[in-house]
């Protein structure tokens, strides 16, 4: 049991001492390659997000895959462990502990305003993925609410400031960020906290705004009518807190000046490549393979790093 608790607490203070320097070296890649254009909205979107998650997905791979079970394996049975890695071990709690805290309360605002927002609605229309909610008591014109059950809101005075087509493009809008699971990404995200993530945070929602606005669109047509119906929305409705999980259609000032002016200048050529998934699936398949091939190897590497990182 005291083993076990050891090996416990050596994990954590090596998560602390991988996610720590990860999160910075991104901030700083981040700052340093912000003004770059990628090529499309919908590649920037996912390339912002994983970028986002890199240091967390990384930090705990290699502390639930590496770091424990080399220490089960190969270390001494003598306590050896020191302050330090008391102290890095508790900066792990902290991280995670907030993490649990952002993620459980902004859950918790979410359902509340969802029940507000619900309060005499009716059902309006329903797909094989999303059903459409009528909705009131201060809603925001669109919204996405929902990760396993996604439901598209829409206010009274949304239907009455909106034409059909305005209206219709605008729903296929909120659907496209359930087909790219938008508002679990937004979860995950609030479960990663670190310090100086905002502008990260905040371009990847630009981005996926973006990549959202082309799928929804098929022609300049509806590309003009989506851009009237963000015009129209943008004078009248306030964005969602930042501590709601969920999506709406019309978010801060610069972005919709921003999407306004990118379907403005909509082309077919511009709508972004959805071929780029199996590239990727292919290229995890096959570092899994390399690592597992050399597992032992890794788990000697891993404990040697332990040993020098861990005080």
């Amino acid at each position: 049991m005291i083993f076990a608790a050891r090996g416990l607490m050596v994990s954590l203070a090596f998560f602390a001492t991988v996610y720590c320097p990860l999160s910075l070296l991104t901030i700083a890649a981040w700052w340093g390659t912000k003004r770059m254009r990628l090529a499309t909205e919908a590649s920037s979107a996912n390339v912002l997000f994983a970028l986002r998650a890199f240091p967390f997905a990384i930090s705990a791979i290699v502390t639930v895959f590496f770091t424990f079970p080399s220490f089960w394996l190969m270390e001494r049975p003598s306590l050896d462990e020191d302050a330090g890695t008391f102290i890095l071990a508790l900066c792990s709690l902290c991280i995670v502990g907030a993490g649990l805290f952002r993620t459980l309360s902004g859950q918790r605002r979410t359902n509340l305003a969802v029940q507000r927002w619900l309060t005499g609605t009716s059902k309006i229309d329903c797909s094989a993925h999303t059903a459409t909610l009528r909705a009131a008591q201060g809603a925001p014109p669109l919204v996405l609410v929902g990760i396993s059950r996604p439901r598209v809101m829409i206010s009274d005075a949304a239907t009455e400031l909106l034409s059909d087509c305005e209206l219709q493009v605008a729903i296929r809008h909120e659907v496209s960020h359930v087909r790219s699971w938008d508002n679990l990404k937004k979860v995950l995200v609030s479960c990663m906290p670190f310090p100086g993530m905002g502008g990260l945070e905040k371009a990847w929602q630009e981005a996926a705004e973006l990549a959202a606005d082309h799928r929804a669109v098929t022609s300049p047509q509806e590309a003009l009518d989506l851009a009237a119906a963000l015009i129209k929305l943008s004078r009248s409705f306030q964005p969602l807190p930042k501590s709601i999980l969920a999506t709406e259609l019309v978010s801060g000032p610069s972005s919709i000046e921003l999407r306004v002016s990118r379907l403005l200048k909509w082309r077919m050529a511009a709508r972004p490549s959805r071929h780029a998934w199996p590239w990727a699936v292919s290229l995890l398949l096959t570092v899994i393979v390399a690592v597992v091939s050399n597992y032992g190897a890794a788990l000697v590497l891993t404990h040697r790093l332990t040993e020098l990182l861990v005080p």
